[in-house]
């Protein structure tokens, strides 16, 4: 499940478009913190905390993210996010969801 997660992440941040705009580092981090965070929710039965980023997360793909491209700065932090989560403790990795909720609650992406 995890590495489906991460693919369809990486597959979701790294689609391009021809009149595509960049997407910003910060905002590809949050998407990812919400991706992430809504899995890490679900094996942990928080369903309200899942239900905050999983919600985030659609309402970011509605509002055309996955049609922005990711310039190599922009797949570099992606990568360092993604690994730091990967070898963050259970505690950790709570913390980490933590900064996705406030991610959903304050972006302006998708708003």
């Amino acid at each position: 499940m995890k590495k489906t997660l991460y693919l369809s992440l990486l597959t979701c941040v790294l689609s391009t478009s021809a009149v595509a705009e960049n997407l910003d580092p910060d905002i590809a981090v949050g998407m990812a913190g919400l991706m992430v965070c809504s899995t890490f929710y679900s094996e942990n039965n928080m369903q309200v905390e899942g239900t905050i980023v999983g919600s985030a997360a659609t309402a970011h793909m509605k509002a055309g993210i996955d049609q922005m491209i990711v310039s190599e700065q922009t797949s570099e932090k992606l990568e360092a996010y993604m690994d730091n989560f990967k070898a963050s403790s259970k505690e950790q990795r709570f913390q980490i969801c933590d900064q996705a909720i406030e991610f959903a609650r304050t972006s302006r992406f998708a708003g």
